[in-house]
């Protein structure tokens, strides 16, 4: 008993250390499980936000190929509506053969510059020195302007008046060249509307003052050429207007 004893104890000993080291090769198993879990968690989560971040990306890929899509129609029908303008205002002026000879006779100047009709109406045609009172010469030079404009009703025109750089006389009842040029545009508009049945709602009307010359305002020549009054002739820009609003 006393050999064999020993021996129990022995191996009993021997188990122990094997159980010992059981226990922490589980501990150590159930460690590294949890930090596995952990990460897979993290891992589906991950997963899970990518997911509804692409169907949130989609839907915004898909949103802005709908709006592209929508912006080049919207282009192409105002670049349509531009080309019909610019060919229709050339057409215009091809027909304006007859017409051009009596501007020219009437003193005035018409040109078709940048897809744009430009009719010139110098200030000795049209008015008296300092003055935005119409003389009868200006209105029979009007009366032509008027015939061709209201012949095409999907056009529009610009009146702008222009001065040379003198001040205005005192007393002349205009505050500096910004109210004289733009009083003389007016002028214009009202006699446009009131004697040959122009439209007002196509017409728009300011004045440059002397800041847009063409001549030399050191000169009496180059001053001569700087007072006058400009009609641009353009296409229908309410037309355009309409056109980049449509969805």
């Amino acid at each position: 008993m006393l050999i064999v004893l020993p021996a129990f104890l022995l191996g009993a000993c021997g188990t122990s250390k094997k159980l010992e080291q059981s226990n922490k090769d589980l501990a150590q198993q159930k460690e590294i499980n949890a930090q596995q879990t952990q990460k897979i968690n993290t891992l589906e989560s991950d997963n899970k936000q990518l997911k509804e971040e692409n169907v949130k990306y989609s839907k915004e890929a898909e949103d802005c190929r709908i709006a592209k899509e929508a912006i080049q129609k919207n282009l192409e029908s105002m670049n349509n509506a531009i080309s019909e303008g610019g060919a229709a205002l050339e057409q215009i002026f091809e027909k304006m053969d007859t017409t051009r000879e009596n501007f020219a006779d009437a003193g005035v100047e018409v040109s078709y510059e940048n897809g744009l009709i430009h009719i010139s109406l110098h200030d000795q045609l049209m008015f008296k020195s300092g003055s935005s009172t119409i003389g009868v010469d200006g209105k029979n030079a009007l009366a032509i302007v008027a015939q061709e404009f209201n012949k095409y009703p999907n056009i529009t025109m610009y009146v702008i008046g222009n001065t040379d750089n003198k001040k205005v006389k005192a007393g002349s009842g205009y505050k500096d060249n910004w109210s004289l040029s733009t009083e003389r545009a007016n002028s214009i508009v009202r006699v446009l509307r009131d004697e040959y049945a122009v439209d007002p709602a196509r017409i728009v009307s300011g004045g440059r003052s002397w800041y847009k010359p063409v001549g030399d305002n050191l000169t009496e020549e180059g001053r001569a050429q700087n007072r006058r009054t400009e009609i641009v002739i353009n296409p229908n820009l309410e037309r355009l207007w309409e056109t980049s609003v449509k969805k």
